[in-house]
């Protein structure tokens, strides 16, 4: 019984694995699927929330008033507008998350999980990187993709996963003691790397329990 996340690079195969180690554990993976699951808590729309972390750090209450009335944002998070900012959010997403955490057999893929079930003792946690060249062709090959298009859509992609952690979560979302494993697909190829996260899964033990020694 555990939950492991996986966060990454994009391109760097995150998603395509996280699929394929859910599958082999009989696990559910959570990837974009989270949002509707925080639309649904939040009792607004999907795009509702992307539109949040997009703007996540620039200008979030102009943003939030174009899409949400008032009432809402009084009744659900606060006695005035002002209340809701990154904070409110991220406290959204943290409930869900600790929320699916809870039910075990879960692979969670980026939404700042790492940091979320930090001190959860069920939970595994995995940092996925790659070569950028590698990256581009990952995307090329995966996604059908244009060269130039791929780099573009890893450019913005990048800079979105370092604003968003930024305002949302402390700490460095590469540095490698944060997870239990970090693991280069440029150089371990993806059905290999889904072998070690299987066998971490499987070898998991109580990471809350005593050492044996001194």
């Amino acid at each position: 019984m555990a939950v492991l996340t996986i966060s990454r690079q994009f391109g760097a195969g995150g998603k395509t694995l996280g699929a394929r180690v859910a599958q082999r554990l009989g696990y559910e993976f959570v990837d974009e699927g989270l949002m509707d699951k925080v639309a649904e808590k939040a009792n607004v729309s999907v795009k509702w929330v992307e539109g949040v972390e997009r703007e996540a750090g620039g200008h979030l209450m102009r943003f939030l008033s174009t899409l949400v009335p008032s009432s809402f944002i009084d009744r659900h998070l606060g006695e005035s507008g002002s209340d809701f900012d990154e904070k409110r959010y991220v406290e959204f997403l943290t409930r869900i998350i600790k929320d699916l955490a809870r039910e075990d057999n879960m692979v969670i893929l980026g939404r700042g999980s790492q940091f979320i079930l930090r001190r959860d003792p069920n939970a595994l946690h995995v940092l996925l990187v790659a070569e950028r060249a590698d990256r581009i062709k990952f995307m090329v090959r995966n996604y059908n993709m244009e060269p130039e298009k791929a780099e573009a859509m890893i450019n913005r992609e990048s800079r979105r996963r370092e604003r968003y952690l930024a305002n949302f979560h402390q700490g460095d979302p590469n540095d490698p003691s944060l997870y239990h494993m970090v693991l280069n697909t440029s150089l371990v190829p993806l059905e290999a790397a889904g072998e070690q996260l299987v066998e971490l899964v499987l070898g998991a033990v109580d990471l809350s329990a005593e050492p044996i020694w001194d």
